[in-house]
């Protein structure tokens, strides 16, 4: 696998979470894991996205956080003292340990947006920490349940394609809500994808149902085509803007659709989505406790 680093959005307003938000970030909001030690346990939003793209073999993170917050960074930074003092405790879970580990064994970069001006300038940011890179684009204020699997199958097919962005997408009802593409059904090998020719940011008239999922693969001429954007009517720079200048600039940009069966798409956005994401995590972690314990049991 080539690509090697990833840019995890984390500088929203938050405005659909308040009050909460005033005091903690959304990203930082707690889902179900599975534990090492007690069936289930709790993790921020950013730690579950880090953790999956660092099982997938991803070792370079980049944090877009608000200017002068520092509530990811403060939570991605465990000291040894602090962990002998939890050892010293008999407070040093496993899950910690683990976290200790990983965190150990990356690199993490944080920068900063000062204004709130759209998911387009927020990944912009990251332009000195892409380089001349391919990277992985993941939002922090959603979570892909059980996606390993489909992350690695977007990197590869990525680098296979040769594309200039490849993405997720999922079938919704209401599309008007979305981001949403337009395009042509391939078939790559096995692999059923959409080439895509169109993409409309919360359009009145939908060209269809499929909506962005916000995981992307890019090739790093991405950060050119941002650079050239203006602020659209909301006063903000739109991912989806950039990635059709990628298409008219003749760039390769393919969709591969979310399997509802085996992953889902979770958001921590508004109340109602984040109880949702909180029981689904829950119900899947005990799930993935009580299986393993039947399989020692074999």
């Amino acid at each position: 696998m080539l690509i090697k680093k990833a840019v995890i959005t984390a500088a929203g307003e938050g405005s659909r979470m308040l009050p909460l938000t005033r005091g903690i970030r959304k990203e930082m909001l707690p889902l179900c894991a599975r534990s090492f030690e007690n069936g289930f346990t709790l993790k921020p939003v950013v730690q579950l996205i880090l953790e999956d793209l660092y099982y997938i073999g991803i070792r370079n993170f980049c944090f877009v956080v608000r200017a002068g917050e520092h509530m990811i960074k403060d939570y991605f930074t465990l000291k040894p003292s602090y962990m002998s003092y939890l050892k010293k405790k008999g407070r040093l879970s496993q899950d910690v340990e683990r976290l200790y580990e990983i965190l150990s064994d990356v690199n993490i970069q944080y920068v900063y947006q000062k204004t709130p001006r759209g998911f387009g300038d927020a990944v912009f940011k990251a332009r000195s920490f892409v380089r001349d890179d391919d990277f992985i684009v993941h939002a922090g204020d959603g979570y892909v349940l059980n996606g390993q699997a489909l992350f690695k199958k977007l990197i590869d097919l990525h680098e296979r394609l040769s594309a200039s962005a490849t993405l997720i997408v999922r079938r919704v009802a209401d599309p008007k809500r979305y981001g949403v593409i337009a395009g042509k059904s391939e078939m790559y090998e096995s692999e059923r994808l959409i080439r895509v020719e169109r993409l409309i940011e919360k359009p009145p008239n939908p060209p269809s149902n499929l909506a962005i999922v916000a995981v992307y693969a890019f090739k790093p001429e991405l950060m050119e085509h941002l650079s050239r954007l203006k602020p659209g009517a909301t006063g903000e720079i739109e991912l989806t803007d950039a990635l059709m200048k990628l298409i008219e600039a003749g760039g390769k940009v393919y969709a591969l659709e979310l399997d509802d069966i085996n992953s889902s798409w979770l958001s921590v956005g508004t109340p109602q989505s984040y109880l949702k994401a909180l029981e689904t995590t829950r119900l899947n972690a005990l799930g993935s406790a009580l299986y393993a314990s039947q399989s020692l049991e074999r």
